[in-house]
């Protein structure tokens, strides 16, 4: 009993510390919402965006760095970029989203149009906004 006791005590943080209940279908599926209410204006049905004016999101290379794109969410985006060899020079605003709903989001365009990324959770995303992220101007 007492044998049983201590291996279930040592091994409880091991079964929690892995989050057991994401879904990344349902994240995206919620984040598809997200993208249509507020991006599909700009960067297109199929993350196309307009050459020149507003960046591609499909197969985009833009999309590694996960810091990055938290902080152009929520924080907005100015200034150059340069995205699949072509250069950018505009404005993005941040969007006032909760940590749930930035996950949704990216979770939706790093997983579609070709893109494939590890998932995003809403954990991730306050510490990614106190990150350093190279080649990153807010708003």
């Amino acid at each position: 009993m007492k044998r049983t006791l201590i291996i279930f005590l040592l091994l409880t943080p091991f079964f929690f510390s892995f989050d057991q209940t994401f879904d990344l279908k349902a994240s995206m599926e919620r984040g598809k919402s997200i993208y249509e209410a507020q991006c599909i204006t700009c960067h297109m049905a199929e993350g196309e965006g307009l050459a020149g004016v507003f960046p591609p999101l499909a197969k985009a290379d833009y999309l590694a760095d996960k810091n990055r794109l938290v902080k152009v969410v929520l924080q907005g985006v100015r200034g150059e970029m340069k995205v699949n060899g072509t250069d950018y020079n505009g404005e993005m605003t941040g969007f006032s989203l909760s940590d749930q709903e930035t996950a949704d989001v990216l979770n939706y365009i790093c997983n579609t149009w070709g893109n494939n990324a590890a998932a995003i959770k809403p954990a991730d995303i306050q510490p990614a906004l106190k990150a350093t992220s190279k080649n990153y101007q807010p708003y």
